[in-house]
This record gives C-alpha cells, sequence and structure tokens, in this order.
C-alpha cells in the first residue's frame, strides 16, 4: 500500500488519483488510435471526438461513483460533507461509476447525433483496460481490498497483523484478459450489430464481478446473503446476455 507518490511541499501526489488519470489517457489514446485504423462503415466515431466523449463519461463516471458510494456509507460523511469531495483518498463504487458514465457518454452522443450502442462498442474494450489501470490504484491506496487470508498469495497492508486476498490484483488481471476477448471480437461480422460486444462486456465483467465479491473484505451481505454489488451483477448480467443475444438487426 503507498496511498501518497511523492510530496513537494503542500504538493501531494496521489496514487489513487494518479492511476485514474493514467487510466484516461491510456484507455483514450488507445481508442482514438484504434478509430482510426477502423473501415469509415465501422467507424461510429472519429478519433478527434472521442477525448469529449471519454471526458463527459469520466465526469459522470466519477460523479455516479462517489455518490453511490457516499449513499452507501453517508454516516461516515455526515459529521465531515466535506469529505464527499476528497475523491484522491479513494471510496468510488464502480457500479455507481459506470452509470454515470453511460449517461455522461449519451449526452455527448446525443448532441453530435451518434448512435448509441455502436460508440459503446467502439470504445468498451478500452474502458475494460481503463478499470484495469485504475484498479492497480486501489492496491496502491489499500480500498477494496480482500478478506484475511492465509493463502501464498495473501498480502499484508502497513497496519494490518494478517495477510489478506489480493483482490484488487485478481480484477485487474480479470478485466486485462476480458480487454483482450473484446478486442478479439471487434471484428466485422459483430460490429454490423449495435449492442453485441458491449454486451459481451456487460456479461463478462458481472461473472467477474460476481466472483470476486466473495473474496472482499470490504462488503457485507446485503439481500439472501449477496452483497449489492453481486445483485446488481446479475441483473447486468441478464441485460448483457439479451444483447448479445437478441435478434440480429443490421
Amino acid at each position: 500500500m503507498h496511498p501518497i507518490l511523492f510530496q513537494v511541499g503542500p504538493l501531494t501526489l496521489y496514487s489513487y488519483g494518479a492511476m485514474l488519470v493514467l487510466a484516461f489517457v491510456t484507455a483514450t489514446w488507445l481508442a482514438a488510435r484504434a478509430a482510426r485504423q477502423l473501415p469509415p462503415t465501422l467507424r461510429a466515431i472519429g478519433a478527434d471526438q472521442l477525448l469529449d466523449f471519454a471526458s463527459l463519461s469520466l465526469v459522470g463516471g466519477l460523479v455516479g461513483a462517489r455518490a453511490l458510494f457516499v449513499a452507501l456509507h453517508w454516516d461516515d460523511f455526515s459529521s465531515d460533507p466535506l469529505e464527499i469531495l476528497a475523491v484522491w483518498h479513494g471510496g468510488l463504487v464502480w457500479y455507481g461509476g459506470f452509470l454515470g458514465g453511460l449517461i455522461g457518454g449519451a449526452l455527448y452522443v446525443r448532441a453530435q447525433r451518434l448512435e448509441f450502442l455502436r460508440v459503446l462498442d467502439q470504445f468498451i474494450p478500452f474502458g475494460a483496460l481503463g478499470h484495469a489501470i485504475g484498479r492497480a490504484g486501489c492496491l496502491l491506496n489499500g480500498c477494496c481490498y480482500g478478506k484475511p487470508t492465509d493463502a501464498w498469495c495473501g498480502l499484508t497492508f502497513p497496519g494490518q497483523s494478517r495477510a489478506v486476498f489480493p483482490t484488487q490484483l485478481l480484477e485487474s488481471l480479470g478485466l486485462l484478459l476480458l480487454y483482450c476477448i473484446l478486442r478479439a471480437l471487434q471484428r466485422p461480422s459483430l460490429l454490423q450489430y449495435p449492442g453485441r460486444v458491449f454486451g459481451a462486456y456487460l456479461a463478462g465483467y458481472a461473472v467477474l464481478r460476481f466472483a470476486l465479491e466473495f473474496t472482499r473484505g470490504d462488503q457485507s451481505p446485503w439481500w439472501m446473503g449477496l452483497t449489492l454489488q453481486q445483485v446488481i451483477s446479475i441483473a447486468v448480467f441478464v441485460f448483457g446476455g439479451w444483447l448479445l443475444l437478441r435478434t440480429p438487426r443490421r
């Protein structure tokens, strides 16, 4: 755990924030590069538009992720409301951020009169890659930690007496694999049917997140022994499966 990368006088660079910036820059740059390589008939959004699309998605994602985290931990923020703005301390819920990012991206797509599902098909693999990088920030920050374990892979953070399961690293690796799968799916035979690649992402990440929740040490059961994230994952998987299996239409 290394929440602060360095300090120079009043300037503090937090590892969590630094990894978020790195994730955004990497995902946006690679998405723009891939857009230039797509045939015009399959290009849903141009490379020059991706920065604006990604920026609005990022803003919406940060707002949504923080809003859901604060809502779930309101007792911790009620006595110090200004801490709500301290995003660099960690405390973002992915599904809240995902919904917020979709809303932010949808506003841009609507303004530019683009096809939302086609844009998502084009960008979502790089979103998964950015998410993988962001999880490295969770590891450095010490949030999203796993349950105590005696396994060889356990990690001991400063101030803790027992090793915990490296949930952050496992999710990061799973997202890297998902990124590779989604990039392989970005071929003409699938891109001509809007929503297929995005549906594969939803189904794939839902399975990954549902399984990893059993290793999380910072979550508690919410309904029938499942965490809130697992319940959301079930709904996300169903919707992703519907996008994958629905009757193809050009």
